[in-house]
């Protein structure tokens, strides 16, 4: 019984190490500019050790993306159970908050809705974290519109806060203070403009 906690928990180390290692990369070079080999390098490992963890690199972006989205649902959630009387417009700064620290996390969900090429089981995968991530966002809709459109305004309010990312986190000729002061000014009016549909 010991034996098998120990190699569990080594198995688990090496799966961070994999981890990390890619990650540290994709933040670097971007999705597009990493291969295994890299990975392999970084980590200090062989390719083929890598495969006996994660069968493709998609499986890697997905464990990366399941943690950023984990991640993001528990500082949503802080603000949607806060009771604030303003939750969208904090909703909207948290949600530009994390994205604006974690470049990596906004280029593979951006990669992952612009391309869509994922095995099923991967892509599976990825919309269960952002059906977790639109359930969150939907209470804040929930007391304040019918249940049927408590979704539509969840999914547009989600798309609307990446649409502001993908405008302006590299504008260029801008620095990233001008860049996190523009992007949270449009998150603002975009939150106002919501809680007014809202209250209809």
């Amino acid at each position: 019984m010991v034996l098998l906690k120990l190699r569990k928990q080594e198995r688990e180390r090496r799966r961070e190490i994999i981890l990390r290692a890619a990650q540290d990369l994709f933040s670097k070079r971007g999705l597009s500019g990493v291969n295994m080999r890299d990975i392999a390098r970084k980590a200090g490992v062989s390719v083929g050790f890598i495969y006996r963890y994660f069968p493709a690199r998609a499986d890697i972006f997905v464990d990366l993306f399941e943690a950023g989205a984990a991640t993001i649902f528990e500082r949503m959630k802080v603000d949607v159970e806060a009771k604030d009387p303003l939750p969208l417009r904090r909703l909207a700064r948290t949600y530009l908050d994390f994205l604006h620290e974690n470049t990596m996390f906004f280029q593979m969900m951006s990669h992952f809705m612009l391309e869509g090429r994922l095995s099923h089981r991967a892509l599976q995968r990825v919309n269960d974290c952002l059906r977790r991530i639109m359930d969150g966002l939907e209470v804040a809709f929930e007391n304040e519109a019918p249940a049927r459109e408590s979704r539509t305004l969840a999914h547009s309010f989600f798309a609307a806060l990446n649409g502001v990312m993908i405008s302006f986190a590299k504008y260029p000729g801008r620095s990233p203070q001008e860049i996190k002061k523009r992007t949270y000014l449009l998150g603002k009016t975009i939150a106002e403009r919501f809680e007014r549909e809202a209250h209809g």
